[in-house]
């Protein structure tokens, strides 16, 4: 390059710097020396300063999101920004290694999958390439833009990035969804990229009037769970804390799960982001994701495998009790629902309060809840006007499949004694008989304790009671009792 073919030369007014136009038709570009400095000097300070700028330098430019979400946020950014790009082979040890495109899904249905580019990528303009990696961050596996570009187009790259974190914060697959997630343990071990797609809950089936507690555990659970997902505003304005840990403690059945999917749904409703964790081990990682898409609530099973009275405070129990308790999640807006069929199994570090802002043992139904659950089940089968108060004393206590069950076979019942279908109807009688049979089959259904008393064992315990009942017969005798062929004893008379 010539002195001629670099520098275009023009007087400023400054008195201590001469400005160069380097572009005639970009007057914009000024290149400023020291008044000092010869132009064959500034020459070479440009040769050194192009030099510099083709060197390649590596990327490394993170996107605070899951790695599906980020690189989906990557794909659009790509195509507003360049409107296409190219996919290169990545070398390895027993040769290139093509890139690949993956399936990530953005909702419930079976077309609602977009396919995005992972691994090296060429982009327009851009001398080298790009990549897309995984890296840990908060023990939280998050998207990477990597790869190596000349040093002159690394602010192209930062350009690109930027735009890729704005489309995560506006558009995330994830955010004000439900979703249920599994986490792995070393990420970058997982050989598929596509199994990090969490699985979208579909909510539009639930329906929360099946959601049936006793008055009292609807109360708590509604005040706990449900008001602060549906009254976000007001909590915030009245500086309530959206920091909570909730445990629903109860018999497997009695609508812990359902609780759940209630959940799911008020969530999606009001943009709030439902994590269903498919193991309460997860739970450390869950709490990373979560304020990533907060506000959001997550649901874990069974907290008492991994919490129990019987162990000893471990890393994983520590860690899963710091996580609870908010050490570094304090001013965050997230829910964490547990729940147990063993309260009494949990570590008692894990139910101080405190730690948990509720505990609610979730009973089976009462009466009054079995009698709900009856007419849900029969719906315009029973008589709104059909007395069912022994109906609700016999299924009391009840867990809510058990009732259903004995309303299908109630349904059973009025058909056999029902003519014409148009005027089918369950009586309460029809609930009643179905009760009684129905807890005869429970009883059968109770364990029954094996006897592992040897035979002589058995045979002595058969002896003992013969010689008791002896005992018995004798004692009864001399006391006056009627003797065995009904006449009075002649001790009594003496």
């Amino acid at each position: 390059m010539s002195e001629a073919q670099a520098l275009k030369a023009g007087e400023t007014k400054e008195k201590n710097v001469d400005v160069l136009h380097a572009d005639r038709d970009s007057p914009n570009k000024q290149i400023v020396l020291p008044h000092a400095m010869d132009y064959k000097e500034g020459i070479k300070w440009l040769q050194r300063k192009d030099e510099e700028q083709s060197r390649k330098v590596s990327i490394n430019e993170q996107v605070n999101a899951y790695p599906l979400d980020g690189a989906l946020a990557l794909h659009k950014a790509m195509a507003r920004k360049y409107g296409w790009n190219h996919l290169i082979p990545t070398p390895g040890f027993f040769g290139d290694r093509p890139p690949a495109m993956i399936g990530i899904r953005t909702g419930t249905g079976i077309g609602d999958v977009v396919q995005v580019p992972w691994g090296r990528i060429e982009i327009p303009g851009v001398n080298g390439y790009i990549e897309t990696q995984i890296t840990i961050s908060d023990k939280q596996p998050k998207f990477v833009i990597g790869g190596v570009v000349m040093r002159k187009h690394e602010a192209e790259v930062a350009e690109l990035a930027k735009l890729a974190r704005e489309i995560v914060q506006a558009e995330s697959v994830y955010r004000g969804k439900a979703v249920r997630i599994k986490f792995f343990e070393d990420p970058k071990q997982v050989e598929d990229i596509a199994d990090f797609n969490p699985k979208f809950i579909d909510v539009q089936s639930v329906r929360e009037e099946e959601l049936i507690f006793p008055k009292d555990i609807h109360a708590l659970v509604r005040t706990n769970l449900f008001t602060p997902i549906e009254k976000t505003a007001v909590c915030r304005k009245h500086k309530i804390p959206l920091k909570r840990g909730i445990l629903l403690a109860g018999p497997y059945g009695v609508g812990k799960t359902l609780t759940a999917n209630v959940a799911a749904k008020k969530c999606v409703e009001n943009g709030w982001t439902f994590v269903y964790l498919e193991s309460v081990r997860d739970l450390q990682q869950a709490i990373h994701f979560a304020k990533q898409y907060s506000p959001a609530m997550i649901f874990a099973e069974d907290i008492d495998q991994v919490v129990r009275s019987d162990q000893r405070r471990d890393e994983e129990i520590n860690g899963i009790l710091n996580t609870i308790d908010g050490v570094d999640t304090k001013s965050s807006e997230i829910i964490v629902a547990l729940t147990t069929n063993h309260v009494e199994n949990i570590s008692k570090a894990m139910l101080r309060p405190g730690r948990l802002d509720a505990v609610i043992n979730v009973p089976a139904p009462d009466a009054e809840a079995a009698q709900r659950l009856v007419r849900l089940y029969a719906r315009t089968l029973l008589d709104a006007k059909e007395n069912l108060d022994q109906v609700g004393v016999a299924l009391a206590n009840r867990i809510p499949a058990v009732i259903r069950e004995v309303v299908e076979r109630a349904k059973l019942a009025a058909i056999s004694h029902t003519e014409e279908e148009d005027k089918l109807r369950i009586t309460a009688d029809d609930l009643l008989i179905a009760a009684h049979g129905m807890t005869q089959h429970l009883e059968l259904l109770k364990p029954v304790q094996e006897d592992l008393r040897s035979d002589a064992e058995k045979a002595a315990e058969v002896q003992s009671k013969g010689y008791m009942a002896a005992a018995q017969h004798i004692a009864a005798a001399a006391f006056g009792k009627t003797a065995p062929n009904g006449t009075a004893s002649q001790h009594a008379h003496a």
